[in-house]
């Protein structure tokens, strides 16, 4: 008896246990749902009451769009794009849009000057200023003074702003006796020349050499301007021999009249046939002049034709490993040819005005036709280089 009572009171405790776990778990699930009614009733936003509709319609205040025509301008992005916030300034007045093209040619007329093409000899002529008008010792503006201060009239035509600028200054120029240096910060950073020909006849190449020489350009030749004969310098063997004999450094030059590439070609041949074992080391020249109060042979050509002419014998000199170089004028570079085609090659201005207004870089310029060296019984070109070319 004791066995099946103590058996019942166990039994008894352990629906009791179970009946407890399913109150608990009946009152957590309705405290959940209670906070989820909850939360969901205080959230729930209150239904916008409907006005009755106004018999009377609200008269717009000035400046005021009405809602309706707010509602109807219906825009895409491109309309609120930034480009477009700006377009009408304080007074409400509207300024036209630009389009990419016309704010392209904005910028340009504001930023970018307008390259002009040289003037031509006729419409320099008809331009051309009275001495009294303009400084002719100094660049004026955008142009310059084409002509030498010995020809008396000025003439004066656009700078290219395409082509190089030489960027010295007139300040650091030296005389010392005869030659003119270029020394910055008082150091000579200059080379001092001369250019000779059968006109000097017979050089004591000895007595130049003590006369601080550095460098003497040599003449090869010339094609006769109107024959086309090409005739090689009488002196151009006895020249050679004299700048190497003395330790002179020495480059050629040929006086062109070239009316070709062919000829042109021929011509810096000669020049690279007549060195004949002597070192070369300054450049090998193609030199263009005009002919005064006469006809010759490259008047007609047009200046791409010229200086197409030009970088035929420069290409012809490099491809013999030589430095090739295009000397000129300042009006012969500004009126015949044109000068971006052959900015990559070196320049050799001739102006002899004691300050240039050319304003193109050039490594070499001839200054003076009037030079007195011991040793020469002749009137001597000057010239000062830039550069030393025997380094190069």
């Amino acid at each position: 008896m004791s066995m099946l009572k103590g058996d019942d009171e166990e039994y008894m405790e352990m629906r009791r246990a179970k009946k407890g776990v399913v109150l608990g778990l009946f009152l957590a699930v309705s405290a959940v749902i209670l906070v989820l009614t909850l939360t969901l009733a205080l959230n729930k936003k209150p239904e916008k009451p409907v006005l009755p509709a106004k018999t009377e319609e609200k008269a717009e205040k000035p400046g005021e769009a009405a809602l309706s025509d707010v509602m109807e301008d219906k825009r895409t992005s491109d309309d609120l794009s930034f480009w477009h916030m700006y377009d009408e300034d304080e007074d409400n007045t509207v300024v036209p849009r630009l389009t990419d093209e016309s704010r392209d040619e904005k910028i340009k007329e504001k930023f970018i000057p307008e390259e002009k093409e040289p003037l031509s000899e006729n419409e320099v002529s008809e331009n051309t200023l009275d001495k009294q008008q303009q400084d002719r010792v100094s660049v004026s503006g955008n142009v310059f003074d084409v002509n030498e201060l010995s020809e008396g009239t000025a003439q004066f035509v656009d700078i290219l702003p395409s082509v190089p600028f030489h960027g010295r200054f007139d300040e650091a120029y030296t005389d010392e006796g005869i030659w003119k240096d270029y020394a910055l910060n008082g150091r000579r950073s200059s080379f001092r020349g001369i250019d000779v020909s059968s006109y000097q006849k017979d050089i004591d190449w000895e007595k130049v050499a003590e006369s601080g020489v550095d460098f003497a350009m040599i003449r090869v030749g010339s094609r006769g301007y109107g024959s086309g004969k090409v005739v090689l310098d009488e002196n151009l063997a006895a020249n050679l021999k004299g700048c190497s004999n003395n330790s002179i450094k020495t480059g050629l030059y040929f006086q062109s009249q070239a009316v070709n590439m062919i000829e042109a070609i021929e011509e810096a041949n000669y020049c690279v046939a007549s060195i004949n074992g002597h070192n070369i080391e300054y450049p090998i020249v193609f030199s263009s002049e005009s002919v005064a109060n006469d006809n010759y042979r490259t008047e007609n050509l047009s200046r791409e034709e010229l200086s197409t002419i030009a970088a035929a014998f420069c290409e012809t000199v490099r491809a013999y490993g030589y430095k090739p170089m295009i000397a000129a004028t300042k009006k012969q570079f500004a009126l015949r040819m044109d000068l971006p085609s052959i900015a990559a090659y070196d320049l050799w201005l001739y102006d002899t005005d004691d300050i240039s207004v050319f304003p193109y870089r050039h490594n070499m310029r001839q200054y003076s036709v009037t030079g007195e060296i011991e040793g020469i019984n002749a009137p001597v070109n000057l010239d000062i280089s830039y550069i030393d070319y025997s380094m190069k």
